[in-house]
């Protein structure tokens, strides 16, 4: 789950955007979400959020069958 990849530092997620239509598979979604970030001790590089993306990215793709489009 994100959670678990991206740990205390998720500290909200949000979907903002759901698409449905031609461009897509049938079946398939395309779901556009927000990270919110947060480090209780120092601030994010951005190396560090770029490492939660592609962790975030790995999670969706194993848990979901997700992929990035584009």
């Amino acid at each position: 789950s994100l959670r678990a990849s991206l740990g205390d530092r998720l500290q909200q997620l949000t979907v903002f955007d759901r698409y449905v239509g031609p461009g897509l598979e049938i079946a398939c979604k395309s779901l556009a979400i927000g990270l919110i970030l947060q480090d209780v001790s120092r601030t994010l590089t951005d190396e560090d959020a770029d490492q939660a993306v592609a962790a975030a990215l790995i999670a969706l793709a194993r848990d979901c069958d997700a992929k990035l489009r584009g």
